[in-house]
């Protein structure tokens, strides 16, 4: 009797799912990769311990599971009828460092219609275009290397902000993505996010602007209480790119142009350029990447990047990759007027190594 009981109460549990899932699509994602690099450092490094390093992203010289790809989340479309749809997603980051304390990712609720997706939560901003590096959240990416401007907390390429509220549809060949993330301490500080892609055939011609003047950022919602950059004065940033794909070739080019204050520092303003260019080549299953950046800065030291690369796809979920990365740091320090006031030296890294990255 008691097993006829136990039997019904698991159909029952089983039954339930199966009837709540006739209009709602829920689907477990995630994305696991892990790499050995022998780092290398090459100056004024008396600090830098060279050696090899198991980590899950980060840069040359940089072995912290930082920027990293690592994640498992949840998506959920519920069918609402007449066009429209119910979104949630849940995702959060796994480190081989830390496992599941290292921070959500994509936290949002949403509709989804002809009108285009409104969601409202947590999220990467419309600034963002991490994926456009084909070396991304390795350790040979441009954001960690000096050749595009890294998460900043969630303000650049990578990261993700509390609070938001997004727009994004498509009109022909242009769509839009826009965002406003609210600081709870003072909505007057409230940023604004925005980008727009220009699809031109073989090109993918984007625009984008990020503006957070005096914004209370944290970008880490697992840790409210924690460390912000609350001493935020002016930021603003603006980046033009393009995307250009041709038969086994693409060729992406970024520059990015910011500025911005941390009002309690001793050098407060921060300003310049980035430039970022990477080609590959698709051989069979084989992807051959050459990247180049450069970042520029106004009274600060300027930073040199290059990293080549071969991706080897088992499969669309699962990759193999090795290669080089390399970034170069001028400390000479500059006037106003860009004059070479100081030279304290220049520091190098080099990143040698490879790694695997499985998606499910």
């Amino acid at each position: 009797m008691k097993k006829q009981i136990l039997a019904v109460a698991v159909a029952g549990a089983f039954a339930v799912p199966a009837f709540a899932a006739a209009d709602t699509d829920v689907t477990l994602f995630g994305q696991l990769q892990t790499q050995i690099v022998h780092h290398n450092a090459s100056g004024d490094s008396d600090n830098f311990n060279s050696g090899f390093r198991v980590h899950d992203a980060g840069g040359a010289g940089d072995f912290s599971d930082s920027a990293n790809p690592n994640r498992i989340g949840v998506m959920v479309n519920h069918d609402l009828g007449n066009g429209l749809t119910g979104l949630a997603k849940i995702e959060q980051n796994v480190t081989s460092g830390d496992g599941f304390n290292s921070g959500a990712r994509d936290v949002y609720v949403g509709l989804d219609g002809n009108f285009g997706r409104v969601t409202l939560g947590r999220m990467g901003t419309p600034y963002s275009t991490a994926g456009k590096d084909p070396l991304n959240a390795t350790f040979m990416q441009g954001r960690s290397n000096g050749g595009r401007l890294g998460p900043n907390r969630g303000l650049a390429n990578g990261s993700y902000l509390n609070n938001g509220l997004a727009y994004s549809n498509s009109f022909g060949m242009v769509s839009v993505n826009v965002a406003a993330f609210v600081d709870n301490a003072d909505d007057s500080d409230t940023i604004f996010a925005g980008r727009l892609n220009f699809d031109l055939g073989p090109v993918d011609l984007y625009v984008a602007h990020i503006n957070a003047d005096d914004a209370g950022v944290n970008s880490d919602v697992s840790n409210l209480d924690g460390p912000t950059w609350d001493d935020l004065g002016e930021y603003r940033s603006t980046k033009v790119g393009a995307d250009w794909r041709s038969g086994p070739f693409r060729v992406v080019g970024e520059v990015e142009d910011f500025k911005w204050e941390r009002l309690n520092q001793a050098n407060p303003e921060n300003k310049g350029n980035t430039y970022f260019l990477s080609g590959t080549y698709t051989m069979g299953r084989n992807d051959f990447v050459l990247n180049l950046g450069h970042t520029r800065r106004d009274d600060r030291p300027n930073t040199d990047y290059a990293a080549i690369a071969v991706k080897h796809n088992f499969s669309n979920r699962v990759m193999a990759f090795a290669g080089v990365g390399y970034n170069s740091t001028d400390d000479s320090t500059l006037n106003t007027e860009g004059e070479v006031i100081a030279d304290t030296g220049s520091l190098s890294f080099t990143g040698v190594g490879g790694g695997m990255r499985v998606s499910f």
